[in-house]
């Protein structure tokens, strides 16, 4: 009898414990599809202004742009001056001999003007590419610290501005807006923009300056 006492209470026990296991786990199982997908909103515009990494890319650029205007402003004034030396002399050989250099020069100063606004052009999509992969970097790394499993861009607001000097209808202006509007509604609540740019800033300000510029 004793024996069969014992027995009893290790199956009650070890049923009890099993169904105890089984309801935990069932919990488990519930909880996860009860909380859904959980999803923030980040302001571009917002972000993008107070970048530091940006910052330091435009007073590089801006840097290398002043260089080249003032190079390029040196030699126009020289060319100015070399060509109102000419118009004053007399149609001669000795003229037109002096007039073709510097022709030439002005050909050659035009090509590099655009030489150089190339290369602004592309230190601005060097500048913009990094600041891409830095924000997809910095935004997952958020998303997972705050249980999100989505961070969009809210590209949302109250007004579609048109302009009249724009060659396009005020209709088609405020129609291509509208066709580019993902975002109706982002509840502030979960806004995650300021904290994506302490997490970018605190990133580049452990890191390397603005490498693209130079």
């Amino acid at each position: 009898m004793l024996h069969s006492a014992r027995t009893i209470l290790l199956v009650v026990t070890a049923g009890t414990a099993a169904l105890l296991a089984t309801s935990a786990f069932g919990t488990a199982r519930l909880a996860d599809p009860n909380q859904g997908t959980r999803t923030a909103s980040v302001s571009l515009a917002r972000l993008i202004d107070k970048l530091q990494e940006r910052q330091e890319f435009e007073m590089q650029i801006g840097a290398m742009r002043n260089q080249f205007m003032e190079e390029a402003n040196a030699r126009k004034k020289k060319l100015e001056a070399g060509l109102k030396e000419v118009e004053a002399m007399p149609d001669t050989p000795e003229r037109q001999a002096k007039l073709e250099p510097l022709i030439v020069e002005q050909l050659e100063l035009e090509q590099w003007a655009n030489s150089r606004m190339t290369d602004v052009d592309r230190e601005r999509s060097l500048m913009w590419r990094s600041i891409y992969r830095n924000l997809r970097s910095e935004a997952g790394k958020l998303a997972e610290a705050e249980g999100y499993d989505y961070i969009i861009i809210d590209d949302g607001s109250d007004d579609l501005p048109t302009n009249r000097e724009i060659k396009m209808s005020l209709e088609q202006q405020v129609l291509e807006q509208l066709q580019r509007r993902r975002v109706l509604f982002a509840s502030p609540a979960h806004d995650l923009t300021d904290k994506l740019i302490v997490r970018m800033n605190n990133a580049r300000a452990a890191g390397t300056p603005a490498a693209g510029a130079k």
